[in-house]
């Protein structure tokens, strides 16, 4: 599993204004020229490369047949491609990606799976795929995003419209407080007047100090301020703002009548599946989910006991444990956050979480080996909430494998209001949407944003508008104004299809954890992709519809007291099914049909709590 990494920091550039001496001049070269070379100051010279000379980052691997087939390794090897690109002018060969696919019936036992990353020019990329053989993948080795969502509609303003800008640079400060005009640090800050944004951080004091390009003061339009914890966010339309110091009072978010999980109230979230920590036993004990984001903060008093992980992006041994996008550390507070005293607030509280950091700065080629890792670890369920441009076959090559070997791969689908992203686009995964609760957030906040008339559904259910939409969705689960743990031992509000496919996670796990089919003792399934779709099955046989558009809500959200678990017929069932006395095609229709007559199990009777069904 080792893995060779080049350094990502990239090549810093600057543009120096004037025509003094050490001023930067940017140039095209001559075909086949320098991309860039030395002034007689020694300061740099920017070059503009041609169309097609820019090197980008691709991979280089082999094409296998599906996972149920035999695969004979290519006479050729890896060496010798490696080899041949070193010898193709502009190539540079990054590194090596060793991934530990063991394929069945190969024809040696070193054929381990391996890819090569290098730096190759758009053009000569397009000839090598169109020379190379027919097993030979070639692609991009593109950059993985995070799934977040930001709130304040980001305007695509062309710059020709906007130069030259207004000569006279104004300045805004913001003091942002909580409860009791305590200072708030680390909160963002945004003032739009219809010009660029400017945006910046509070420091210690709470205060934040804005340089904009624009018209007089009283022109802004907007006043957007997210705290980094605690705290609900608010986004001030024609806000009153003056040349002194201007201060903004934050809602804490403990005023929520849904509140903090500490104060051991299930969460909104947790109530629509079904999955409130006072419904039953719930534990999901045994059960192995592999997280690939930005990490986790196993600092923070309910995630302490997360203890295993691994920095896919060049990192040190430890850094997986720093989030600087905080989305790692809200997903796995939802999925097996433990509260301080005895009890929990994750969906999935006794399962054990490995976590992959793949962002910032990650590729196509960190998910590559995250997933090798989990994998090779042999986990139950993977949590993925980054997404890419484009497609990767190699990715979904692996994404296969996962589902050949009985592990079940949730993915959030994406957060842009379009199709679905990759890798929620492809059949071997679940996908999973957005849905919010319009009386769980406050009006003035941006989760208020996501709302839109035709995609409220029932009782105050909607559909997220950001969220992605397509055949591809398989459920939606809640994504709007979710409450979970955050970087610096605090709590925040997230939106986003990342946190949706987090709460579904956990629901897998449960599900794994608790219901006969997936009994070592008496599961016919084992570790096979039959595994896998019975999980899958089952999930979207629990969902509720809430809003009826399957495009954009797949089968509805997964509710535990909904899972067919036909506990007796369940197990007959499965014995019969491990003898081979029934094949897949016949034990599904017939499991299908019984099931519905058996659910809920006992322990999942709720207090008090009435069930909507549809």
């Amino acid at each position: 599993m080792a893995q060779e990494k080049d350094e990502r920091s990239g090549t810093a550039m600057r543009k120096v204004g004037g025509s003094g001496e050490g001023a930067a001049k940017v140039t095209a070269p001559a075909p086949g020229g320098p991309a860039s070379k030395e002034s007689a100051t020694g300061s740099a010279e920017l070059t503009m490369p041609l169309h097609g000379e820019r090197s980008e980052r691709y991979l280089v691997g082999i094409r296998m047949p599906p996972p149920t087939q035999a695969f004979v390794p290519p006479h050729r090897s890896m060496d010798d491609i490696v080899a041949y690109l070193k010898r193709q002018e502009g190539v540079e060969v990054v590194g090596r990606i060793k991934l530990g696919r063991a394929r069945p019936f190969a024809a040696e036992v070193g054929s381990d799976e391996e890819v090569v990353v290098a730096k190759i020019p758009e053009l000569k990329a397009q000839r090598l795929r169109a020379i190379a053989p027919a097993d030979l993948i070639i692609e991009r080795d593109g950059s993985l995003r995070s799934a977040d969502y930001l709130p304040v509609p980001a305007r695509n303003v062309a710059v020709a419209a906007l130069l030259p800008l207004r000569p006279v640079a104004r300045e805004v400060s913001i003091r942002v407080v909580g409860a009791h005009d305590k200072p708030l640090a680390r909160a963002l800050v945004l003032i739009d007047g219809g010009g660029i944004p400017a945006q910046g951080f509070t420091d210690e004091n709470g205060q934040a100090r804005l340089t904009y390009f624009g018209g007089p003061i009283e022109t802004l339009q907007t006043l957007f301020v997210r705290p980094a914890i605690d705290h609900w966010d608010r986004v001030m339309h024609a806000p009153q703002l003056r040349t002194g110091i201007n201060t903004v009072r934050m809602r804490p978010l403990a005023e929520s009548r849904s509140t903090l999980p500490h104060a051991r109230l299930s969460t909104w979230n947790q109530r629509l599946m079904g999955l409130e920590p006072g419904g039953g036993r719930r534990t999901a004990n045994g059960v192995k989910i592999g997280l690939i984001d930005s990490g986790c903060d196993n600092s923070h008093p309910l995630l302490r006991h997360i203890t295993h992980g691994k920095d896919f992006t060049g990192g040190a041994e430890t850094s997986w444990t720093e989030d600087s996008a905080s989305q790692g550390t809200h997903s796995a507070g939802i999925i097996s956050a433990m509260d301080v005293e005895p009890g929990s607030i994750g969906c999935a509280p006794d399962a054990e979480l490995y976590i992959c950091k793949v962002l910032p700065q990650g590729r196509v080629s960190d998910l590559l080996a995250a997933l090798d890792e989990c994998i090779a670890r042999e986990v139950d369920v993977i949590h993925i909430g980054v997404v890419t441009d484009g497609y990767s076959e190699l990715a979904r090559q692996k994404l296969q494998e996962a589902r050949h070997k009985g592990i079940a791969t949730v993915v959030a689908a994406g957060n842009s209001g379009g199709a679905v992203s990759f890798p929620a686009m492809v059949s071997e995964v679940m996908a999973v949407a957005a849905v919010g609760k319009a009386t769980e957030f406050p009006a003035d906040s941006s989760h208020a944003l996501n709302v839109a008339a035709q995609l409220m559904g029932h009782e105050e259910v909607f559909m997220a508008r950001f969220s992605a939409t397509g055949p591809q969705i398989a459920v939606c689960a809640p994504g709007v104004a979710v409450v979970s743990t955050a970087p610096g031992a605090g709590f925040a509000a997230v939106d986003g299809t990342c946190a949706a496919a987090a709460h579904v996670a956990g629901f897998a796990a449960v599900v794994l954890a608790q219901h006969p089919l997936f009994n070592e003792e008496t599961a016919p399934l084992g570790r096979s992709e039959l595994r896998v779709r019975a999980l899958f099955d089952l999930i979207r046989a629990s969902a509720v519809a809430y809003y009826p558009d399957p495009r954009r809500a797949g089968s509805g959200v997964p509710n535990l007291a909904r899972v067919p678990w036909a506990l007796d017929v369940a197990s007959g069932m499965a014995m019969a099914a491990r003898s081979e006395l029934m094949t897949p095609s016949v034990f599904w229709p017939a499991y299908a049909r019984v099931a519905d007559q058996h659910f809920p199990p006992p322990w999942l009777t709720t207090q008090g709590a009435a069930v909507s069904f549809y």
